[in-house]
């Protein structure tokens, strides 16, 4: 359950949202079969419990403000000479990770998830700062970083650029390739034009016997296989 939440943690609000949803469904169920016997403020109750996490599950899934550019609502990779600098935009807030506190970076390319990620570990935790005029949720409950692994997907702004920033800052040569295992060997390509747009839909065949982990870099030259069998489970 605790690595689902790092890899969703989304997941931390949602859950809670749909369990009073639930809640709201089960009132209104008994509140028909005692129509008579609910005062009109036990409706106007009873829709908050439904409509409220409706509306914010929808937000957490989908985004709060379809119509802020799409790279606002992503997080962010920024890189310095002391560290990294990761924006996390569900939790309003940003943590720095420093160079010489990191162990170990693995490229994770999941066939039953449809991102790629980093898993990197710390042997300090990064420091964790919240941003000015957070959402309400995130004043409650504020992020805190607190395991020495940390996960960064794919969709995030500058995640391609990490290997070269490797090689920059911490003079280790990366021999490092960005590949979809899903796409292995091009069976079918389509191109259709409508209008100026041009798209071509390309059909591919996985690659056989693909490794989901793949070492960027490690401080003490370990393996992947090291790693697995010193922490179990990546």
């Amino acid at each position: 359950m605790k690595r689902v939440f790092e890899k969703k943690p989304v997941l931390f609000f949602v859950i809670p949202l749909v369990i009073f949803f639930l809640i709201g469904c089960a009132l209104l169920y008994f509140a028909v079969l005692k129509v008579e016997l609910i005062p009109f403020y036990g409706w106007i109750l009873i829709g908050a419990f439904i409509i409220i996490p409706m509306l914010l599950i929808y937000g957490f899934v989908f985004g709060f403000s379809p119509g802020k550019a799409v790279a606002s609502n992503r997080n962010q990779l920024a890189f310095s000479p002391d560290g990294i600098n990761f924006e996390m935009v569900l939790f309003d807030c940003s943590c720095f990770i420093k160079w010489n506190s990191i162990d170990t970076i693995i490229y994770s390319d999941s066939r039953n998830e449809d991102y790629a990620e980093y898993i990197i570990f710390v042997n300090e935790l990064p420091i964790c700062i919240q941003k000015e005029n957070p959402w309400w949720p995130n004043r409650l409950f504020p992020y805190q970083q607190k395991h020495h692994k940390i996960r960064i997907k794919s969709d995030a702004v500058n995640f391609k650029a990490l290997p070269d920033q490797l090689e920059k800052y911490l003079r280790s040569k990366v021999s490092f390739e960005f590949k979809d295992s899903r796409k292995g060997t091009l069976i079918d390509s389509k191109t259709f034009i409508e209008g100026n747009i041009q798209t071509t839909s390309e059909h591919w065949k996985p690659t056989r016997n693909y490794e989901p982990f793949e070492m960027i870099y490690d401080k003490y030259n370990r393996t992947v296989h090291d790693i697995e069998k010193r922490d179990g489970a990546i």
